[in-house]
């Protein structure tokens, strides 16, 4: 008798990126126990010895992140969801953390404390500054890996097709919305900050709080302007 698969991790992978082929080494512990769904808009090419392991597979699907991810997670068959960006790297508390929460009722939406593995010296305070919005604010974003039940998934509707960037910020605010817990699993979860590197980290630091501030304003807007209703 087959055993049910209790979680599955989607991956989307976004045009020319790479990244994802140094986060094969990170899930090898997990391709015994877990359902691993990459998606992409082209085919990628996985080494041997993941093609033959049947709890992997890849996925064709519209470009842009949120439809990616949206459709993993309908093609998706373990109980528990965990949306991975692909240039994630493990610490050595990740897969404890995970083994761990799967031994418990998983009730809201989950995020991990964020570090970065490579960017400018400045990037220690865009560390604290997610620390603070995450904890605080209780918004985290989806670098921080968000899990939750297949079940919730889909009550939230996914994440927005439609929004022109931070759709991973939405989701929080839907959940947020209809009472959805949103609480951290105290553990971290690398990802790369190459881009402030190459963008300019002023300039891209400004550029994510501006966006951030605009869109948590019309969502904070239009929730108390329902509350009122």
């Amino acid at each position: 008798m087959k055993l049910a698969i209790k979680l599955s991790i989607i991956i989307p992978i976004g045009p020319e990126d790479d990244s994802w082929r140094a986060l094969l080494r990170e899930l090898e512990p997990l391709l015994s126990k877990a359902e691993i769904i990459f998606t992409s808009s082209e085919p990628i090419s996985l080494p041997k010895e993941w093609n033959e392991d049947s709890l992997v597979k890849r996925m064709i699907a519209p470009l842009g992140r949120a439809k990616q991810m949206n459709t993993g997670a309908t093609k998706a068959t373990g109980e528990v969801l965990w949306f991975l960006h692909a240039d994630s790297k493990f610490s050595a508390s990740t897969l404890v953390a995970i083994d761990k929460l799967l031994q418990t009722s998983i009730e809201g939406i989950y995020f991990f404390d964020l570090s970065f593995f490579e960017g400018p010296l400045l990037m220690t305070l865009n560390r604290i500054g997610v620390w603070i919005r995450s904890r605080f604010l209780k918004l985290p974003f989806g670098d921080q890996g968000f899990i939750m039940t297949r079940q919730l998934f889909h009550h939230l509707g996914g994440f927005s097709e439609t929004a022109l960037y931070g759709e991973d910020h939405l989701l929080i605010w839907r959940a947020h919305q209809l009472g959805v817990p949103v609480k951290p699993i105290r553990a971290l979860l690398l990802t790369s900050g190459r881009k402030y590197s190459d963008r300019g980290w002023f300039h891209t630091t400004q550029r994510h709080l501006r966006l951030t501030f605009q869109q948590g304003k019309v969502e904070w807007q239009r929730i108390q302007k329902e509350k009122k209703e």
